[in-house]
């Protein structure tokens, strides 16, 4: 009989990486890096690249829920299981046998109350002697009888898994759903515009799903940080710190040096459309300096009257840097869905002064781009980005909060 002991294991299981053909190592390099920055301080005995997946051992059975949870937020895994592995060995009678008692165990401790289960065995190593609808018979004629529950093939209420491997067999009863995407830092950085709202977080964190890693620019009322009230973006900044494997920068800008050259020169209604292109330049002043390659925003076609599309056009049109609209079709309803899906839902809609709700309720929805480049220069638009730019602060947020300098 094989000395080597069952052990607990987390399968993980990429999708999209598979496609990256010549560039696929790279790609997997920094998953596994996320992987185990995500698993520091953790009982981690090795994470391995085995057949197209990696499997993650564990010294300690109890740590396995918590692993997979931190592993869930990790962009790239597409599914998860905690798994007992079964060793492998010369002998396939004792390989059955350690196989039965361990599908046995994991059915028993998870059947709760299910009615009917099902095998579902596949085979990564078709060295394997038995086929995997010999598999699926042989362990289900052992399991059946330990749960005296019925069999149903489709849509059973349990479906214990095995997946067979060159090294090991893998038994496990759950697939947990992964974060998808790329992993992060593998698609270059962008600079996001972070409200205080519901849009501009779920656009970042689209984009992190994307691979790419971002920093943020807020804009407050107030001359100084003491003056405004911005626990609110920190705690939105640290949602999204969650799904990111280094801590997150966030400039934050006061929104004074527009206003004191924009009063009594920009009338109301050229005032949202212009101070949003105050925005946009600043964002991208931020970006051209911390070698991003891209801006991000909330915006939504004709979601609010400043995102109509000739607006949309005015405002950046002179912005060197491409500027990134993952939720432009998508509806609130849409976009609130995936707030609530990620976690940034109750944050989001906490009371906030935010500077664009302060403006007039009645902007100009066909703004000219010759009319903002006019009174962009009529209040000297570049010398208030300097000016912002010189008076913003620096907060760096981690999954726990503000990190101090």
């Amino acid at each position: 009989m094989s000395d080597r002991p069952t052990s607990t294991v987390i399968g993980v299981h990429y999708a999209e990486i598979a496609l990256k053909g010549k560039n696929r190592s790279v790609f997997q390099r920094k998953l596994r890096n996320n992987m185990l920055h995500a698993l520091a301080g953790e009982p981690v005995d090795s994470v391995n690249h085995v057949e197209s997946r990696y499997l993650v051992r564990l010294s300690d059975p109890e740590a396995a829920q918590r692993c997979t949870e931190k592993l869930a937020r990790v962009f790239g895994i597409q599914w998860l299981s905690a798994a007992e592995a079964v060793p492998r060995s010369a002998d396939h009678d004792d390989d059955m046998a350690r196989l039965k008692d361990a599908a046995i165990a994991m059915a028993r401790r998870d059947v709760g109350r299910a009615r009917d289960f099902r095998i579902d065995a596949r085979r990564s190593d078709h060295t394997f002697p038995l086929t995997s609808q010999e598999l699926n018979i042989a362990l289900g004629d052992v399991v059946q009888p330990a749960l005296n529950i019925g069999v149903k093939l489709k849509e059973p209420d349990l479906c214990v898994s095995v997946l067979v491997l060159v090294k090991d067999i893998l038994v496990y009863t759950h697939k947990i759903p992964g974060a998808g995407g790329l992993p992060a830092g593998s698609s270059g950085r962008l600079m996001v515009l972070l409200s205080g709202g519901i849009d501009s977080p779920v656009a970042a964190w689209m984009m992190m799903k994307r691979g790419c890693r971002p920093e943020f620019v807020h804009f407050y009322a107030g001359r100084t940080l003491k003056e405004a009230n911005v626990g609110k973006i920190e705690r939105l900044a640290t949602c999204l710190a969650q799904w990111s494997p280094v801590p997150l920068a966030v400039h934050m800008v006061p929104v004074y040096p527009y206003e004191v050259r924009a009063v009594g020169v920009v009338e109301d209604s050229h005032d949202m459309v212009l101070f949003r292109r105050f925005m946009v330049k600043t964002a991208e002043r931020f970006a051209l300096r911390e070698n991003c390659h891209a801006l991000v925003t909330g915006d939504s076609v004709g979601q609010v009257a400043s995102q109509t599309l000739p607006n949309l056009r005015a405002i950046s049109s002179d912005v060197k840097l491409p500027i990134l609209r993952p939720l432009v079709g998508f509806d609130k309803v849409e976009i609130t869905d995936l707030s609530r899906r990620t976690g940034m839902f109750t944050t989001s809609i906490e009371p906030y002064r935010d500077c664009c709700s302060i403006r007039s309720p009645r902007p100009e929805l066909n703004a000219k781009t010759a009319d903002l480049l006019q009174l962009s220069e009529m209040i000297d638009l570049d010398e208030a980005v300097s000016e912002a730019i010189k008076t913003s602060d620096l907060l760096k947020i981690g999954p726990e909060g503000r990190i101090e300098n």
